[in-house]
């Protein structure tokens, strides 16, 4: 018998919709932590950090509390799942990105471009 996958464990604490929204807190959790380079000390760090309303933040984590309600935090699940690695990878790449996007920027308004005032 296989061991249970985080979701089938919050399906059984918290049914399907609470599950989904807690997942998606603890990824953007994990996205959080990543751009930190360290997990946020509260949820209104985390709040602060990935843009979100204070108000949306504690609803996920509530939703994270009632699915995973022995986790303290998504941190322990990022972790064992790989997940945190796949989250420092992307915020990598984002970073990359950005830093391509500026250098490209006003080569991309000067070579070519149309006029900005007609």
């Amino acid at each position: 018998m296989r061991p249970d996958t985080w979701a089938h464990i919050g399906w059984r604490n918290a049914g399907m919709r609470k599950t989904n929204r807690a997942l998606r807190f603890a990824v953007s959790w994990g996205l959080a932590t990543a751009q930190l380079g360290r997990e946020p000390a509260s949820v209104e760090e985390y709040a602060e950090t990935m843009d979100e309303s204070r108000a949306t933040a504690f609803r996920n984590q509530q939703a994270f509390r009632e699915a995973f309600p022995s986790e303290t935090s998504p941190a322990r699940m990022n972790r064992t799942s790989g997940a945190q690695d796949r989250c420092n990878e992307l915020w990598k790449m984002f970073e990359d990105l950005q830093q391509v996007m500026l250098a490209a920027q006003p080569v991309a308004y000067q070579v070519g471009g149309s006029p900005a005032i007609s």
